[in-house]
């Protein structure tokens, strides 16, 4: 009788560690974006009208609202007629569920003669709302002529 108890006991055992490792070699297998919970990032992305290889935020100086938005597209985009113009804006979240906003018009872009044209953006014309980092769901773009 005592072995069987014995045998039982190991059994479970067996069944319980088996148990843990499945479930931390499925565990093991998930993978985290890093950035994933950030307000604001980048990722190169193709844009309607153009190939956006960087993007950066000029920031408040309290760090709470985006003021301007600088990014880079590839090629020369300053040869069309008329002139390719890029618009900006922000989908956010207020709180109360996702808002397409306004477009701001971008500054002419500058092509820096071998690879890229920059786009300088102004967004202080947009809703504080729009602009507020934490609502920042996704920042649009397109460019056009």
């Amino acid at each position: 009788m005592f072995t069987r108890r014995k045998k039982n006991l190991l059994w479970i055992l067996l069944l319980s560690l088996l148990v843990i490792g499945v479930g931390s070699a499925f565990t093991a297998a998930n993978t985290l974006d890093a950035h994933a919970g950030n307000a604001l990032g980048y990722g190169t992305q193709t844009v309607s009208g153009a190939h956006v290889t960087s993007m950066s935020y000029t920031l408040t100086t309290d760090g709470t609202k985006v003021t301007t938005v600088t990014f880079k597209a590839a090629g020369d985009l300053t040869q069309g007629v008329p002139q390719e113009v890029a618009y900006l804006g922000f989908t956010y979240n207020p709180g109360s569920g996702s808002i397409v906003g306004v477009n701001a018009t971008c500054l002419p872009g500058v092509y820096d003669g071998t690879t890229s044209t920059t786009f300088t953006c102004d967004v202080t014309g947009l809703a504080v709302a729009e602009r507020t980092v934490t609502n920042i769901t996704s920042t649009n773009i397109a460019v056009a002529n």
